[in-house]
């Protein structure tokens, strides 16, 4: 396996956005609860800042070290699956709204015969129009004083080496890793890529015009207990394939990117029905749909700089308005996320909420 450093550049992401995919990250399996979902999102809002639009995305660093390594690890990992979903639209141009973003963890039933119920599994799965391609997710604090690593650490390796394998066991599925890294100095990410021919249609071109001559390798191990799901044929032989590393600095926009809406039948629309059962009545309509929720203060640190609403429609809204609309109807006022029925919406503390006619010119008005 080969790692090339193939660009360096700005990634955009938006704090709701970030808070938004954390919100639906969650063990459908276990009890589904409004007041928890709204602890973590205050706790996560209270650690991470967006100063401004384009700003870098920063953290609290003074009270993250100071944290238990508990609190650190659910920062730095949720911070990793939001950056994972904006790494998918900004290397590949994905559209959520035409393609659908899965979890490993909630997979439709017509999925579940394809893919292993146990062992290596990375963390969402996206659509392109070229196949699905699976997405895996990591953060880890750095100490060291540059941010990010001038080549691959050993714990890359082992988990690329890994995702390789599970790879190799699904067909040669295409695959990319987005590992977060959480300093002094910010927030930053190095986004693997497996070398196929598959990404020259999804891979923004942008990302390949600074071409770095450094290359390291590291072998792949076969992995005598990776192993086909029952009942799917043998696949041939397959070698893991090379890897590039593309080092992205992180900036965060005004309003963040929408994921894809759930469907109402699926687990994850059944787990986001049991989130409005545990809402709170809220007095307001988003397109003439009722919601639950209320505005909580990011103050786990503190004055809070933030305030977050976690809101729940009673039904599915209208078709959303493209990513580049919301985004330049915002102006900096507020940043929001709207997620089939789930609306996240993120605003500066010494701000009021803004007006519900605002949040459906942003989020639902055609282009």
């Amino acid at each position: 396996m080969t790692a090339t450093q193939v660009g360096r550049g700005d990634l955009g992401v938006g704090l709701a956005r970030l808070i938004h995919i954390n919100a639906l990250a969650c063990d459908l399996n276990r009890v589904v609860d409004y007041r928890t979902k709204q602890l973590e999102v205050r706790l996560l809002a209270s650690y991470l800042d967006a100063p401004s639009a384009g700003a870098p995305l920063q953290v609290d660093h003074r009270a993250f070290v100071a944290s238990s390594r508990h609190i650190r690890g659910f920062v730095t990992e949720s911070s990793g699956l939001g950056m994972l979903t904006a790494a998918s639209e900004a290397l590949f141009a994905w559209d959520n709204a035409a393609h659908a973003l899965h979890s490993f963890d909630a997979l439709p039933g017509g999925m579940l015969s394809g893919y292993q119920s146990g062992g290596v599994r990375p963390d969402l799965l996206f659509h392109l129009p070229g196949g699905r391609v699976a997405g895996e997710a990591r953060g880890r604090h750095r100490r060291a004083k540059t941010l990010l690593p001038t080549r691959p650490l050993a714990e890359q390796k082992r988990r690329l080496q890994e995702l390789a394998l599970w790879s190799a066991s699904h067909r040669d599925h295409a695959y990319f890793m987005s590992w977060v890294w959480i300093g002094r100095s910010g927030v930053a990410v190095d986004i693997f890529l497996s070398q196929d021919q598959r990404w020259d249609g999804a891979l923004d071109a942008r990302w390949k015009r600074q071409s770095a001559g450094d290359q390291w390798r590291f072998p792949v191990e076969e992995d005598p207990l990776g192993q086909m799901p029952d009942g799917d044929p043998e696949p041939p032989p397959a070698t893991p394939s090379t890897t590039d590393a593309l080092q992205l600095v992180m900036s965060v926009p005004v309003a963040a990117p929408t994921p894809p809406r759930a469907d109402p039948l699926s687990r994850t629309g059944r787990m986001v029905q049991r989130l409005y059962d545990t809402a709170p009545e809220l007095d307001a309509e988003l397109a003439d749909i009722p919601l639950r929720g209320t505005w909580v203060p990011a103050d786990a640190l503190g004055p809070a700089q933030y305030e977050v609403l976690l809101a729940v429609l009673a039904e599915q809204p209208p078709p959303q308005a493209g990513v580049r609309e919301r985004l330049a109807r915002a102006e900096g006022r507020f940043d929001a996320c709207l997620d089939g029925r789930l609306l996240t919406v993120v605003r500066s503390a010494a701000q009021p909420p803004p007006a519900w006619q605002d949040l459906e010119q942003v989020l639902l008005s055609p282009a």
